[in-house]
């Protein structure tokens, strides 16, 4: 049997502002080294780094 990945399903959301609905679709590859949450949270951390340096 060979290493068969399933496919991961896009996540859909829909956001309301005033009349206006924004539907948003994200996907994720699924051999990748970090997840959505940990890789916000680097960027984050990296920008915060970046500015206290400046500062």
């Amino acid at each position: 049997m060979q290493n068969e990945q399933k496919p991961v399903p896009d996540m859909v959301r829909e956001y309301k502002i005033g009349n206006t609905t924004y539907v948003v679709k994200s996907h994720s590859r699924p051999d990748a080294a970090e997840d959505a949450v940990s890789k916000i949270k680097r960027l984050i951390r990296n920008d915060l780094r970046k500015s206290a340096t400046i500062n």
